[in-house]
């Protein structure tokens, strides 16, 4: 039999309201550590060699049937009528050729990979027509709690409202994720009766299982932290913590060093070289990554971007750009979307880049900012340099050569090109291109031999009355 018989399958549960969230949102798309909810699961499930699951959608069906498009399939149940009609309509949409499907619900994102391939080895090796998940907690007031046969099986699950006083000092609680044996759960399915509210739960094929004579086994997760759903905000909030902790530990464990872990939050989609060095209270965000020998923080913040080796960002925004090696940025510098920042290259405090690049060894130490410019190599920029890009219409281009000296508050009004070697004055406003190797002064910047007085005629006699002499090359604006 081919592989792709044998694979199990798998049915994500997400047609829930979520009422306690309080939420627009469907609750499976809510975010956690970066990333929604849902996605989670999506892939531990794939860690565990479950791709393409169908997940049953329900509130907010458009949106998650959008955020899934391509990883899933997707069924609607609509009305929802319980756990076990749900999983009943998911199988109508599926093939009949696994022979294992896997149930668990798209609101339990700290499960994680181990445990569901510990789920499927279990149905695997034992033949039970299903395997639970169980959990002991401490306090298990809320769940349902799992009855043991003398077989070690599990012979009931039953809820809180409903159980004795004996039952209710159970601390097994029951998960909400199975493994099933397929055909088994096909015909079963269909056995499972209303509950007095109309609704028809999963839970029912336990007993069902133990009429039959087939065997319920049991998995209990190491630390019930890792199997408990998303109710609300509260639990979403302490799924956070947890799921940043785990980040982080996995980071450290791969060569990276956190200095305080406990300030620093770091996205599930972040990858980090080894060597490198996150300091306190920094950011890491999305689908950023961090080269090997890298300086992150202290106060630092990182969405969607390349940090390459060496390179050192301190109390800084970094969006959705790509640093080079050996750079140095901030303090308190910004790159906002679109950046681009060469090898050696030094960004100082209070500067700003957008929609630009800098080429190799460029100097931004402070107080500027470049937007839609391409900047060469070996360039000083000046404090207090702007590029004017946006004439109330439309944003327009700046080129500045290969070594080039911008001097202090030069004003480069876009379109312009400034040719490599060329120099601008202090307070210059650049409104026409630059030839390589020129200097130019002045509002409007023009070269300086246009601005130098030529040295008068020895005939020429004195200055008149009140006029002071002027030296030659000196400048003086017309």
């Amino acid at each position: 039999m081919s592989a792709q018989l044998t694979a199990p399958a798998a049915i994500v549960l997400a047609a829930g309201q979520g009422t306690r969230m309080r939420s627009r949102i469907p609750k499976v798309l809510h975010p956690l550590a970066g990333r929604p909810v849902l996605d989670h699961v999506l892939d531990a499930l794939a860690g565990a060699g479950v791709e393409r699951p169908v997940v049953v959608i329900g509130h907010g069906a458009d949106a998650v049937d959008r955020h899934v498009s391509g990883r899933a399939r997707t069924v609607r149940q609509e009305p929802q009528r319980g756990t076990a009609d749900a999983v009943r309509i998911a199988l109508e949409a599926m093939p009949h050729d696994g022979a294992i499907v896997l149930v668990t619900m798209g609101d339990a994102p700290l499960q994680p990979a181990e445990l569901y391939a510990a789920l499927l080895d279990e149905q695997r090796s034992s033949g039970a027509a299903l395997v639970l998940v169980s959990a002991r907690m401490p306090d298990p007031a809320g769940y349902g709690r799992i009855v043991r046969g003398a077989d070690g099986g599990a012979r009931a699950i039953v809820e809180e409202r409903d159980a004795d006083p004996a039952t209710r000092a159970l601390d097994e609680i029951n998960v909400g994720t199975y493994a099933y044996d397929a055909s088994w759960l096909r015909q079963a399915i269909g056995r499972v009766q209303a509950s007095a509210s109309g609704e028809y739960y999963l839970t029912d094929l336990v007993a069902l299982a133990n009429d039959d004579g087939r065997l319920v086994g049991v998995v209990t997760v190491p630390d019930a932290a890792d199997a408990v759903g998303i109710n609300d905000r509260v639990t979403l909030a302490v799924a956070e913590e947890r799921m940043r902790r785990r980040i982080n530990e996995t980071h450290m464990r791969d060569g990276v060093t956190i200095v305080d872990p406990a300030t620093t939050r770091i996205d599930a989609g972040v990858e980090i070289g080894q060597d490198a060095r996150i300091e306190p209270w920094t950011i890491l965000e999305g689908a950023t990554v961090i080269a090997q020998d890298a300086v992150i923080g202290p106060n630092a913040h990182v969405r969607d971007s390349r940090i390459g080796p060496r390179t050192r960002v301190w109390a800084s925004v970094v969006e959705d750009s790509t640093v080079a090696e050996d750079v140095q940025i901030g303090p308190f510098a910004h790159l906002r979307p679109g950046s681009e920042v060469g090898a050696r290259c030094r960004i100082g405090n209070f500067a700003e880049i957008k929609k630009s690049r800098l080429g190799a060894g460029t100097q931004q130490h402070h107080f500027s900012y470049l937007g839609d410019a391409e900047i060469g190599e070996n360039v000083n920029v000046g404090a207090g340099s702007v590029t004017a890009n946006f004439d109330g219409m439309g944003k327009h281009r700046t080129v500045v050569g290969d070594g080039v000296s911008l001097g202090v508050d030069t004003m480069m009004v876009a379109p312009v090109t400034i040719g490599e070697g060329a120099t601008t004055g202090a307070g210059s406003v650049v409104t026409r291109d630059v030839a390589p190797g020129k200097t130019v002064v002045g509002i409007p910047a023009r070269p300086i031999e246009l601005r130098r007085r030529s040295k008068p005629p020895a005939d020429a006699g004195s200055p008149s009355a009140g006029e002071a002499p002027v030296p030659s090359g000196s400048e003086r604006n017309p």
